[in-house]
């Protein structure tokens, strides 16, 4: 991209204006700039969001809680143990109760717990993937607000000056006081614009600030190109939505969910089946009329089944419910499919076209412009046009240069965009 300063320093040949000496110099910062604040890099900003923003802790946590609820699902329950006392007998007894119809359900309930924990997975890279968009898209706003609010600050420097010719030029006699103030008008206009560019600074670094997780007073300012990437597009314009459909994570955390519901539904249904109970134990003492040899007592082993009698419910009504879900689940997941595909093709298509016209603007649109105001000057100091051209084709490629700005950084939010939808940091 061409530096916006460039625009400035062409722009002092209308300086010249017919009276003998030049009356602009080169223009210096504008006096209400934003204060100056650490430059961030974009890899800076992303490493120090990486490291200081709460939402990396929520990604981690969310994984650990799901391999937490994954953990109970295939918990092996416990053991019953009933011990009992018989003062008339008198016998002790102690039996052990081990449900074994977990059995029947551990493929399914392992099932469901991979897929909660896959859920997890997908939604922290994706938590991670949006984090980075964040911060790529308050880089690039707070970038191009500062190149605005620079652009601008030059201008309302050379309109003063324009102002201040038209005066001298008026006291000659070699313009109107129409024309005076027609330039006196448009240099009140870029004012008007500069205290705009200013506002649009603040928040935009506001923002960025908060993005990165900035706690000092003086906010950072983002330090680079705006068009970085545009010659390569690192090679964003030509993936295959087809390809990469079903390893987005968006896609990966609706198949996750379909997953879950069917383990649970097929848990629910090995459920119905009335699986016995092991039943193990021990009795011991002398029964009633039992002959006592010493002071030993009498040793029974206890084996046996308990097996469920479903009366009052089958568990039909829990696998109606979570056939239910399945079939939710599963539509859910296909309606992902399909609105993610559209969404993916729809990014790539923005990404290549804003880079087609963030091209266009700084290659042809913006040059151009700089041509015809060049050509405007040249024919003002040779006398053979009035000042009016020349602020007319200063305002064009002031257009031009907020043009190019905003198809610059439209193309870079595309391409966070895309990068997001995708699933990677940037």
């Amino acid at each position: 991209m061409r530096s916006l300063h460039a625009v400035t320093a062409t722009l002092a040949l209308v300086a010249l204006g017919g009276l003998g000496t030049p009356v602009l110099a080169q223009p210096t910062s504008p006096t209400d700039s934003l204060p100056v604040g650490l430059p961030f890099t974009l890899e800076q900003a992303l490493a120090r969001a990486l490291q200081n923003r709460p939402l990396t802790d929520v990604a981690s946590a969310s994984v650990d809680r799901a391999r937490g609820a994954a953990r109970l699902v295939r918990l092996v329950p416990n053991p019953n143990v009933v011990a009992q006392v018989d003062e008339r007998t008198p016998t002790h007894q102690l039996t052990l109760n081990q449900p074994l119809g977990w059995i029947l359900r551990r493929p399914a309930d392992l099932a469901t717990g991979r897929a909660l924990v896959g859920r997890a997975q997908a939604d922290s890279a994706q938590l991670v993937a949006d984090l980075g968009r964040d911060v790529q898209r308050s880089f690039y706003g707070a970038l191009a607000a500062q190149e605005r609010q620079r652009l601008v600050g030059e201008q309302a420097q050379l309109a003063d000056s324009l102002r201040n010719l038209a005066e001298r030029r008026l006291a000659a006699g070699d313009i109107s006081e129409l024309e005076r103030d027609q330039i006196a008008q448009e240099a009140r206009r870029v004012q008007l614009a500069a205290a705009l560019a200013r506002e649009q600074a603040r928040v935009a670094r506001a923002v960025f600030a908060r993005a990165v997780a900035w706690s000092q007073d003086v906010a950072p300012v983002a330090a680079g190109e705006l068009s970085n990437g545009l010659a390569a597009l690192d090679a964003l314009s030509a993936i295959d939505p087809d390809a990469v459909l079903l390893s987005l994570p968006t896609v990966q955390s609706a198949l996750a969910d379909s997953a879950a519901a069917a383990g649970r539904l097929r848990s629910l249904r090995w459920a119905q089946v009335p699986v016995p109970s092991l039943i193990a134990g021990v009795e011991w003492g002398v029964p009633a009329g039992a002959p006592i040899v010493g002071n030993e007592s009498q040793r029974t082993s206890i084996l046996g089944l308990s097996v469920p009698f479903p009366i009052w419910n089958q568990g039909r009504e829990a696998a109606a419910e979570g056939a239910g879900a399945a079939r939710e689940g599963a539509a859910r997941a296909a309606e992902v499919r399909l609105t993610v595909g559209a969404a993916l093709e729809a990014a790539i298509i923005r990404t290549a076209e804003s880079a087609g016209r963030a091209r266009f603007a700084r290659d042809t649109l913006f040059p151009e412009a700089s041509r015809i105001r060049a050509g405007a000057v040249r024919l003002y100091e040779a006398g053979q046009t009035g000042l009016l051209p020349v602020i007319d084709a200063l305002r064009v490629e002031r257009d031009a240069a907020q043009s190019l700005v905003q198809e610059l950084l439209g193309f870079q939010e595309a391409r966070a965009d895309l990068t997001a939808l995708l699933g990677r940091w940037p």
